[in-house]
């Protein structure tokens, strides 16, 4: 059955933790081969005043694409023929959030597998929610193909569109078909800074509208042949 989906997620936690061992870790950049210029760009020297520490930001925010260290913060789907469903950290924590999911794409989907659309959605959710689920201890109760095959095993949007290892981002693809596209105030770069001032909420608005937006796209691009 299909089932139309969408994550969005955050780095590492606890951030203190995880932004002091990126401290420990981090390296300056290749490019600099003087002991005494990475000296500066360590100590915050001069012109390298704050440079390491928005590396050590970067670092940290793009543990958000990482299955192994961030977390989910927000799921939404929809069964086709169902009700768009979310379920975000505004009121669970990440593994309730994930069995709240497959409780119900069990009772939706009666007993099948789901199939599962979405935009990058192997190269991306999929793989995600795999790898949460192993470090929840979360089992789903049926196989999260993040590495199948397009068409076969789940439905890529960018896929469908760019080809096999092709780019269009969603909200390229929501211009090319005069899609409405993202809310001026939030897109995927923004999540941690709202999940920051408190605005989950706002965060699952958004997760549930990029969900709308992946059925629209599905439906333009499958209304050929039909």
């Amino acid at each position: 059955m299909n089932v139309f989906i969408d994550i969005e997620t955050i780095p590492e936690q606890p951030e203190a933790e995880a932004k002091a061992l990126i401290a420990e870790t981090i390296e300056a950049p290749a490019t600099m081969k003087k002991a005494d210029t990475i000296k500066d760009w360590h100590e915050g020297n001069g012109k390298y005043e704050g440079v390491k520490d928005a590396a050590i930001e970067d670092a940290y925010r793009k543990t958000s694409f990482d299955g192994a260290k961030g977390e989910i913060c927000s799921i939404a789907w929809q069964v086709e023929g169902g009700e768009l469903k979310s379920v975000s950290q505004a009121t669970h924590g990440e593994t309730v959030i994930l069995d709240k999911l497959f409780l119900d794409l069990k009772e939706s989907c009666k007993g099948r597998p789901p199939f599962f659309i979405g935009q990058y959605v192997a190269g991306f959710d999929l793989k995600f929610l795999f790898h949460r689920c192993i470090i929840n201890q979360v089992n789903p109760g049926f196989k999260i193909p993040f590495d199948g095959r397009h068409t076969k095993d789940f439905y890529c949007t960018q896929a469908a569109w760019a080809g096999f290892n092709g780019r269009m981002s969603q909200e390229n693809l929501c211009k090319a078909l005069g899609i409405e596209g993202k809310p001026d105030d939030i897109d995927g770069s923004k999540v941690w800074d709202f999940y920051k001032a408190g605005k989950i909420d706002r965060i699952e608005e958004y997760n549930r509208h990029d969900v709308e937006t992946v059925i629209e796209i599905y439906n333009r691009i499958n209304f050929i042949g039909a």
